[in-house]
């Protein structure tokens, strides 16, 4: 039985009492000519009937105001204020109860229709019937002040891994922007609230580290679930980087890697991008991230590659091919996941590489360093989204020809 359920017929059990209250006092009146009970009895039922469905409307219109009284009002909370609340948000309410603490709902429920029934049918003399019925209505309000107590141990639970999943996912990050002559490189990570596994990093390729790796992933999930799966990520980045300078030799290795100790159905998207210093090239693989953005002599490409495309960790066995792409003065390249491309606003609209291209049209870019060419965009995509909150995180690197 549901809690829904359960009230209705809470509800029906008020009505019918109300009726056997009026068949009473009729009965009293009859049997001794003492009529005032039933005339109080109804003169007030009658005030209900026909007050009720006006009152009730009334109160609907005004759901929004008294839910911001009990939330966001710094004042003391009236108990009339706290009994409308509660009876205009119910239903609400209920849908917002995790399905494991329903039943302990419909057994307070139980017990304050039991003290109800306790307190009208007045069994026993005395104190008896006062007795049994606070000790009734009493187990209820304890049985629901623990469930609310279990409620917020178990937000404060996640709160905590929330944070140790943050700190850890921003710890694998760098700290500083490598320094290249020639070239301006700028990264960030904007986590969402709910701690994605978006990673970024910079490290020498091969034996001799002469490319510089840049690496931009994205690990599915969420929290410390997520949070793990980047630290071995990233360590498993680390030992496949120092053995070859090739992205795609080094995307098809940590495949294999990532297959053999990730969960199933845990996936990692990736762009790694080779950059030779002396050549002026950039080499990109790439498995099912984001195809990076070329700006080059005013036009912007979305620069794609032939070959197997999928995650890391979804195949055994996948061999990711390359692009290189040669570089100039004043071109810049964008590598980002796609919190970028997926933010939405308030309809739920996503910001899409067509407005990112847009904002990056609007701005000088030519005139921007890599850092403030990565606050422009990110502002654009906040200023975008308003209000709605961010579903996943932003993780962004530009690498700039100057």
């Amino acid at each position: 039985m549901t809690p829904v359920r359960l009230k209705k017929i809470l509800i029906l059990l008020l009505k019918i009492l109300i009726v056997v209250e009026l068949a009473t006092a009729l009965g009293e009146g009859l049997s001794s000519q003492q009529w005032g009970r039933f005339g109080v009895d109804l003169v007030v039922a009658g005030v209900l009937y026909l007050t009720w469905g006006k009152f009730a409307v009334g109160l609907a219109e005004k759901r929004e105001a008294y839910r911001a009284k009990m939330v966001e009002s710094p004042d003391a909370i009236r108990l009339f204020d706290a009994l409308i609340f509660s009876l205009l948000w119910s239903d609400r309410i209920y849908d917002n109860i995790p399905k494991d603490r329903l039943r302990l709902i419909v057994i307070a429920y139980t017990l304050i229709a039991l003290g109800l029934v306790a307190a009208f049918v007045k069994f026993g003399t005395g104190f008896m019937p006062l007795v049994v019925s606070g000790a009734l209505v009493l187990g209820a309000v304890n049985l629901v002040t623990w469930i609310v107590s279990l409620e917020r141990e178990a937000k404060e639970s996640l709160q905590t891994e929330l944070r140790l999943a943050r700190d850890v996912q921003m710890a694998l990050m760098p700290k500083d922007d490598p320094k290249i002559t020639g070239f301006e490189i700028a990264g960030t990570s904007i986590p969402a609230a709910t701690v994605g596994g978006d990673l970024f990093d910079y490290t020498g390729l091969g034996e001799d580290g002469s490319r510089l790796g840049i690496a931009v992933c994205d690990v599915s999930g969420k929290g410390m679930q997520a949070a793990m799966s980047a630290v071995f990520t990233s360590g498993a980045f680390a030992s496949e980087a120092g053995r070859s300078a090739s992205p795609g030799c080094i995307l098809s290795r940590l495949n294999t890697a990532i297959y053999h100790h990730s969960r199933k159905g845990q996936f990692v998207t990736f762009l790694l991008g080779a950059l030779d210093k002396k050549k002026h090239t950039l080499t990109f693989a790439n498995a099912g991230q984001t195809k990076p953005l070329l700006l080059s002599g005013g036009n912007y490409t979305w620069i794609d590659l032939d070959g197997v495309r999928f995650p890391l960790g979804m195949r055994e066995a996948s061999t990711y091919s390359e692009r290189t792409i040669t570089l100039k003065r004043g071109d810049v390249v964008f590598m980002l996941t796609d919190g970028f491309t997926e933010a939405m606003d308030d309809r739920e609209e996503v910001f899409g590489s067509e407005r990112i291209e847009a904002s990056l049209r609007t701005a000088d870019v030519g005139m921007f360093s890599a850092r403030q060419i990565i606050d422009h965009l990110t502002g654009t995509v906040k200023t975008y989204a308003g209000d709605t909150p961010q579903h996943d995180d932003m993780t962004i690197v530009v690498i700039k020809v100057v």
